[in-house]
């Protein structure tokens, strides 16, 4: 999902195939039929009017307003929840209630297809957008909560609310049809899930989010495929039975329209913290909801859409034209609590030796790859050379994440790619972990890219060990925790895959709120002490590397990528806090597609 480049196709055809579509496929309970209702919904943007008879267990006849319309539907129930879908006739619109029949309590979703979103904007909000673009594949929604008037009932005493009661929440599915995924809710705005059974899946991305309490035992989740495919998923879940019934509709990556009924099967996997006040239930209003601006609107963080991206030799100008080092010009990233900088370094030389000109291999080869040397000659600046070649003279910064673990990085002059160079020496044990990062990488001509090299670090008597390096690692698996940047900069970490893992802001009530996931990778320096490398991909490009010690609960580090306002090589640093852990490494010790 994460690397499809999704057709947004046109209005014409999505109005085509939504309207050939009928029901949902799959196995339709007939639990409503016979009956009579007026939904009574709450909010700005209901309808007026919406009456229901449902004739049998097939077709119901709907008014909406003014008008009136026969239509297949389907319909599938948990216990005494029930989910109705149905579309409405020549249109893209639909409608799916979740009923309570012991209540009649009810959440509708409204839903149709397209929007147009702004490009180009800056995320500051000091630029406005370039452009507009029309996305008529990505469905939409608003949902209204309510009862069902039968004639001989009353309104219910409590109907259904929004809710964070499901925020740090870990979910392994295994669908009906074969389709097997993990769900993590950092958030109460957003979910990340990472697609499992696949050989394509097993990287984590990011859908907005509804999450909806009925009651202890039952809770609505729908998520939107917003800049993905589009799609929906409307859930209800049962944490009794840890069972799960839904719909999902939406078009596919080859321009199919599904429309379905679908079950599932769930295990916990784990509970983060949430940081709310113990007291706050999510229950009072729409999560961001301040931000409302018009019937459908929602969080949708289109990254691609803020940072366009560029062919390379426009990254390449914008690198040439301006630099920005160590704190100099905008960096959303800013942090208060970078890692203390570290000067035990002024004076010394040496060697880094990378075990081959690749990635590493096994150390015992007898290759050895080309040198780095390096000269500190003062708190700022080093001089550097590569393989014997000349000199360059350039400014740097240094952390000590651990002692004597030194983490050092700097521009490379002369780079025709423009880029930096990290390196983790180890003065203790002898080894290094060099990470050279430029302009463009396997899929993008602008986004960072990385090459990571293991080997050791030659220093006066220094003695590497002959065999045992740096290396990946999966012991951050599942783990989440907070970090804090500044005062008014934290987000949450999970690690939710073994080459991806999520992000997520605060809100302003310490819930959890915008969220967005990239590819990654961990490697383990010493026992508790790892770096971590992320590059936002399809979204603003950068590359965060930093070296977390859980022992100190800290981080420290660097964030690299050139932008349409120039190159930047900034400091970054967080302190950290413990969240939980999810337990999903065995989901991705096996072969996908194989359970």
């Amino acid at each position: 999902m994460f690397f499809t480049n999704y057709d947004p196709l046109t209005t014409e055809l999505v109005e085509e195939k939504v309207q050939a579509a009928g029901r949902a496929a799959g196995e339709s309970c007939g639990c409503l039929a016979g009956l009579k209702f007026t939904a009574r919904l709450e909010g700005e943007y209901a309808p007026a009017k919406l009456e229901y008879d449902i004739k049998d267990e097939k077709e119901l006849v709907v008014t909406e307003n003014d008008a009136t319309y026969t239509a297949p539907y389907a319909a599938i129930s948990q216990g005494p929840i029930t989910l109705l879908t149905h579309l409405i006739p020549g249109s893209s619109r639909g409608w799916h209630l979740i009923i309570d029949r012991r209540t009649w309590a009810v959440t509708a979703f409204e839903t149709w297809f397209g929007i147009t979103v702004p490009v180009g904007a800056d995320l500051f909000g000091t630029k406005g957008p370039d452009y507009y673009r029309d996305i008529p594949r990505e469905i939409q929604r608003e949902y209204y909560f309510g009862w069902l008037d039968k004639g001989d009932n009353e309104k219910p005493e409590k109907l259904h609310t929004n809710t964070n009661r499901i925020e740090g929440r870990g979910l392994h599915w295994d669908f009906d049809n074969g389709y097997e995924m993990l769900t993590f809710f950092p958030s109460v705005t957003c979910c990340t899930l990472t697609e499992l059974g696949k050989a394509q899946g097993g990287i984590t991305v990011t859908n907005p989010a509804d999450y909806i309490r009925i009651d202890d035992e039952n809770y609505i989740y729908a998520r939107w495929e917003v800049e993905f495919s589009g799609k929906m998923w409307i859930e209800l879940l049962n944490f009794f039975d840890f069972t799960a019934a839904g719909v999902d509709f939406g078009f596919e990556e080859d321009n199919s329209l599904t429309y379905r009924l679908h079950r599932a099967e769930l295990e916990l996997t784990g509970d983060a913290a949430h940081l709310e006040q113990i007291t706050a239930f999510g229950d009072k209003e729409r999560p961001m909801s301040a931000m409302r601006k018009a019937k459908g609107w929602r969080y949708a963080y289109r990254p691609m859409d803020i940072d366009v991206p560029m062919p390379r030799k426009e990254a390449l100008a914008h690198a040439a034209e301006k630099r920005m080092l160590f704190g100099e010009g905008r960096n959303i990233m800013a942090s208060g609590n970078n890692l203390a900088e570290n000067y035990d370094l002024v004076g010394k030389k040496f060697k880094i030796w990378a075990d081959n000109e690749k990635y590493a291999q096994a150390p015992w080869s007898g290759e050895k790859g080309t040198p780095w040397e390096y000269w500190f000659v003062d708190e700022n600046t080093l001089k550097w050379r590569y393989g014997g070649r000349r000199w360059h003279e350039e400014r740097y910064k240094c952390f000590e994440p651990d002692k004597e673990l030194y983490f050092f990085a700097h521009l490379m002059t002369g780079d025709p790619d423009y880029s930096m160079v990290a390196h983790v020496i180890d003065l203790k044990n002898g080894l290094a972990t060099t990470i050279k990062t430029g302009i463009g990488n396997w899929q993008s001509e602008w986004e960072a890219g990385a090459n990571v090299h293991f080997g050791t670090v030659e220093y006066g008597d220094l003695k590497a060990p002959f065999a045992r390096r740096h290396h990946f690692t999966d012991e951050l698996l599942g783990h989440s925790f907070a970090w804090a940047y500044s005062e008014t900069m934290s987000s949450i970490h999970v690690y939710s895959s073994p080459e991806s893992y999520s992000w997520t802001i605060f809100g302003s009530d310490n819930s959890g709120g915008a969220t967005w996931s990239s590819p990654c990778f961990y490697i383990k320096l010493r026992p508790d002490v790892y770096l971590f490398q992320w590059v936002e991909e399809k979204c603003n490009g950068s590359q965060g590397l930093v070296v977390m010690n859980r022992k100190i609960q800290h981080d420290g580090g660097f964030f690299y990528g050139v932008s349409h306002n120039g190159l930047s090589l900034n400091l970054t640093g967080a302190f950290m806090r413990e969240l939980g852990y999810f337990d999903i490494k065995k989901y991705f010790d096996r072969v996908p597609g194989i359970k």
